[in-house]
């Protein structure tokens, strides 16, 4: 083999290996490009976690506390004008009514908050005692 073909043969096989060096290079980015687009869908999965924490975990809980207040104002509660509970009363009504349903207790205060805000006949309070209403005996 004479020079230039040694020549030759040595270009050829740098440009082949040059060509095996674009595609790694090529392969590397586009590992690249993948480890940072797990990277974004990582963070993007902890903010939505953090969000979910943060404002739907809480929504959730109220909305089971209104649904709690409202099945035992439907179920247990009777719709008289000169109906009068106590508030102890239709409290612990309340709580036995629920302790078989639910693991979470809705604390008192929060049940009177939701309770008062109920419609369709709307519950009044004076004097200790919750106006408009009987329990239905079991």
């Amino acid at each position: 083999m004479d020079l230039s073909d040694q020549i030759i043969a040595r270009e050829t096989k740098i440009k082949k290996l040059e060509l095996e060096l674009n595609d790694l290079r090529q392969g590397l980015a586009t590992v690249q490009d993948f480890y940072y687009d797990l990277l974004h869908v990582s963070e993007k999965q902890e903010a939505a976690e953090g969000i979910k924490q943060e404002i739907v975990k809480p929504q959730d809980e109220e909305d089971r506390e209104s649904d709690r207040i409202w099945s035992f104002f439907q179920e247990r509660l009777i719709a008289d004008p000169a109906g009068h509970i106590s508030r102890e009363e239709m409290y612990n009504a309340f709580v036995q009514c629920t302790a078989e349903t639910s693991q979470y207790r809705i604390d008192q205060e929060t049940f009177e908050f939701v309770f008062a805000r109920i419609t369709h006949p709307p519950p009044l309070f004076t004097r200790g005692e919750w106006k408009g209403f009987w329990i239905k005996e079991r």
